[in-house]
């Protein structure tokens, strides 16, 4: 059960912390820029933190767990990947189809930040288990 939460607080840490400094640091402009109005003038932390708390477990139970399962980091990291993209894709092939004025090149970026986020989340997440055995 330790080495679980560990994987898990692991695979969190990691996700928020590099997803702090892409929005705040590399395309927090962008994304304002891309949606205007759209935007809230600053984050709901609480709900952004569900979000977080959630896609977490997603990785945990589809990326990580088949790469220990598997030995392979390379599974993990695979795992993961198709886990971001297939859900950063959701979100934005939705508001693509949905919303005026959703911009389509945001749709690519996003997915492919989501696929390479997750993929290296899952990778630290599978390294903190590895470390413990």
């Amino acid at each position: 059960m330790k080495s679980l939460a560990i994987t898990y607080v692991a695979t969190l840490v990691s996700f928020l912390a590099i997803d702090a400094v892409w929005l705040g640091l590399v395309a927090g402009k962008m994304y304002r820029e891309k949606l205007g109005d759209l935007m809230l003038p600053s984050p709901n932390l609480g709900i952004a933190a569900i979000f977080y708390l959630f896609f977490a477990v997603a990785i945990v139970i589809l990326a990580v767990k088949p790469g220990l399962d598997g030995g392979s980091l390379w599974v993990a990291i695979g795992c993961g990947a198709l886990l971001g993209l297939a859900a950063y894709g959701t979100y934005d092939i939705t508001n693509l189809s949905t919303l005026k004025n959703w911009p389509a090149s945001l749709v690519v970026i996003d997915m492919i930040w989501g696929t390479v986020l997750t993929g290296i989340a899952s990778a630290c997440g599978y390294i903190a288990a590895r470390s413990m055995s």
